[in-house]
């Protein structure tokens, strides 16, 4: 019996996973196993399976996606307390160590997440985290996964990640856990996630709507419970998806734009007017001063002449 599991879906990983692995198994805690979850893979992994560290386990299973690789992963492993790692980000050696002494702290926690900085290249953000709550959730805030770990039995308790969300399915977990119980962090940054055009989803519109989708049945939930501080929390948050994911329609009708590619241009603006008309406006608010303002210097150069 270990203390920590930690959970690693992987597909077709290249040369990332090397990373994730050696920042689990230099945690300042050895008390742990880590559970990589091959997704189907074509690359060859059984170099996982063959490795010298006996903390390291490997299973494999048929192309299902990440959500049932994770929720197997969990369903396999022998820890009291679950930690998830993606094959393409990092910890720092005391992450886990921090976190369990935050989580035992409190005896109605959920989960427990920290701070984290987003990388790309040789570039790093930090990403400073807020008090999560529920309604926070709601409105605009965010959590890592690479970052958060939890009690195995309040993960299977809320039923563990949806495999019918392709992409909110992290939110969704989150929404559940703080249901539950009260979300602990711990503020040092403790979690490289890294940002490559391999794990950025292009797909807005998906997105967006398993976002509403979520949102919206949290509402009515509310709304059935007179609970008017969440339904307002929710139209909060339906108001920033709209404005996030519009913003992003706009940003891939420029991309589109610039290479020329019509169709996909007025895709694009279709979607981004669908989402939210203020992002539209936002955009074209450069475009139209400097016209006013070329405008205004031809009215000029008319007068004096």
């Amino acid at each position: 019996m270990v203390l920590v599991s930690v959970v690693v879906p992987v597909y077709n990983p290249g040369g990332f996973l090397n990373r994730a692995i050696d920042s689990v198994l230099a945690q300042t805690m050895d008390d742990l196993e880590c559970v990589v979850v091959d997704d189907g893979s074509s690359d060859d992994l059984a170099w996982v399976a063959e490795h010298a560290d006996r903390r390291l386990r490997y299973l494999r299973q048929e192309n299902h996606g990440v959500s049932i690789a994770r929720n197997v992963g969990v369903l396999n492993a022998r820890g009291r307390i679950i930690a998830f790692l993606d094959q393409d980000d990092e910890w720092l050696p005391a992450k886990l160590d921090r976190q369990l002494q935050r989580l035992e702290s409190v005896r109605n926690a959920s989960f427990c997440y920290t701070g984290f900085d987003w990388v790309r290249g040789e570039h790093a953000e930090h990403a400073d985290p807020q008090q999560v709550t529920y309604r926070g959730l709601l409105t605009d805030q965010h959590v890592c996964l690479s970052s958060v770990i939890m009690k195995r039995s309040a993960y299977l308790s809320v039923g563990g990640h949806d495999p019918l969300l392709r992409i909110m399915q992290d939110y969704d977990l989150f929404l559940r856990l703080c249901r539950l119980g009260e979300p602990v962090g711990v503020e040092d940054s403790l979690v490289r996630y890294h940002l490559h055009d391999a794990n950025v989803s292009a797909d807005y519109r998906a997105a967006a709507k398993e976002r509403f989708r979520l949102i919206q049945a949290h509402r009515d939930a509310a709304e059935r419970d007179a609970d008017q501080s969440t339904v307002a929390a929710c139209d909060a948050g339906l108001r920033r998806t709209r404005e996030l994911y519009g913003s992003q329609a706009l940003d891939a009708a420029r991309a589109a734009h610039h290479q020329s590619d019509l169709r996909e241009t007025v895709a694009h603006l279709y979607a981004a007017c669908r989402l939210t008309r203020g992002a539209i406006i936002a955009s074209l608010r450069p475009a139209i001063g400097s016209r006013l303002k070329r405008f205004g210097r031809q009215d000029h150069f008319r007068a004096e002449r």
